[in-house]
This record gives C-alpha cells, structure tokens and sequence, in this order.
C-alpha cells in the first residue's frame, strides 16, 4: 500500500510536464488582453477590405476569415474574467504605440489595385507572428491551471494555419512579374520592421521572456520612440 504521507507528483512518473507554468494571472491576462486587441483590429480590416478588393476569390476567402477573427476575439474576451480581469476593457489595448503603428500600416492600402500590399500584410506579417506569439503561448503556460487558455489557443491556432495557407496561396495566383514581388516584398519589409520595433503583438518578450515585457511597461524613452526600426526589447 503507498504511503499517503508521502507527497506525490502532480504527474504520473511518465508524464515530464511541470505544474507550475511561466506566466502568473496578470501575465496571462496581458497578453491575452493583447491577443484580443489584434484580433479586433485584424477583423475590422478584412471586413472592410470585402467591400473592396475587386478580385471574387479573394472576396469569398477575406469574408471567411473575417469570421474566424471575430471568434478569436470573442474566445479570449470570455477568459479574461476567469483571470480574475473582470474589466476585460481595461486590458484590451495594444502593448505599445508601435503597434499601434504597424496596424495603421497595415490597413494603409485602401485602392482597389492594392489586393497584393493588402494580402502580404495580413498573410505575409501579421499571421506568421500571431502564430509564433500563440505557439510560445501554449508552451509556457501552466498544463493545469491555465488549460482553458491551451483549449482555446488550439482552435485559433487551427483557424491560423489554414488562413495562412489559404492567403498565401491567394498572394502566389497574384504576383506575377517582377515589380509584384518588389512591392509585395517592399511592404513586407515595412511592416516587419514596425512590427520587430513592436516587440510582437504582445510586445516585448512576445515569444520570450514574460519578465521583459513588465521591465518595458514604463514605456520608452524618447529616443526609442524617435527610432520605429530600434530594437526596444
């Protein structure tokens, strides 16, 4: 018979998974605030892009995913109170200004003969980065206490890699010539490096050290902020 005094580990002796996870509650609660603020931004701009883009396929496929980041919004909005966030207001903002920037880029191309800058934004920056930031995400967090957070990130991550997928195959039927590939990757370029400025859609320590991220809360100083492609973290 086991000896009950004795403590067990939380895992079966197979299981290599630790209890403990890198993020407290407000940790978490951060960067899902974070998560919901771009997943707002990015439906409001592929549901205005419908209306626009001239080109049927990418019309249906830019009405479908509009949905799927609607529901990303909506699946983090519903964990923030389980994170004891009970104002998820408060929290559904972006890390930092140059995010805020590297949105305003990204929603710039407005023209009907815009569809490939539209599109390289999207597929080309944003995705790839959300999938890198909610990938980091699901391995660091708590197994155990954070397990809605894991479910949830699961269905997204699903939803992102078929986006990407699907909007990169779109970008491939586009450019065609060699002044496509030099504005797609021109844009590419911009929005990166607004983007690198940003620390990641959850700012510094995006797919890195939490810790970072709360050093940097003050806000830069003013010579970071005279300089969008300096390294901040």
């Amino acid at each position: 018979m086991a000896d009950s005094r004795r403590p067990r580990k939380p895992f079966a002796p197979w299981d290599r998974r630790e209890l403990p996870g890198l993020f407290d509650v407000e940790e978490s609660a951060r960067r899902i605030g974070h998560y919901k603020w771009i997943e707002m931004r990015l439906f409001e701009a592929l549901g205005g892009w419908v209306a626009t883009v001239p080109e049927l396929d990418v019309k249906i496929k830019l009405g479908t995913h509009t949905y799927h980041h609607a529901w990303h919004a909506e699946l983090f909005d519903k964990r923030l109170p389980e994170l004891r966030e009970m104002n998820p207001e408060r929290v559904t903002i972006p890390p930092n200004h140059y995010l805020e920037e590297f949105v305003a880029a990204l929603t710039e191309p407005q023209s009907a003969d815009e569809t490939i800058e539209k599109l390289v934004g999207v597929y080309r920056v944003l995705i790839p980065h959300k999938i890198a930031a909610y990938t980091f995400h699901l391995e660091a967090t708590s197994q155990i206490t954070d397990a809605p957070t894991i479910r949830s990130l699961k269905f997204i991550l699903q939803d992102e890699f078929e986006d990407w997928r699907e909007g990169e195959m779109l970008l491939q039927s586009l450019i065609r010539s060699p002044e496509d590939v030099e504005r797609a990757a021109r844009h590419q370029a911009r929005l990166e490096t607004l983007l690198v400025a940003a620390g990641g859609i959850a700012g510094p320590g995006t797919i890195g050290d939490p810790w970072a991220a709360r050093a940097h809360d003050d806000g830069p100083d003013e010579s970071e902020k005279e300089d969008p492609a300096g390294v901040v973290r």
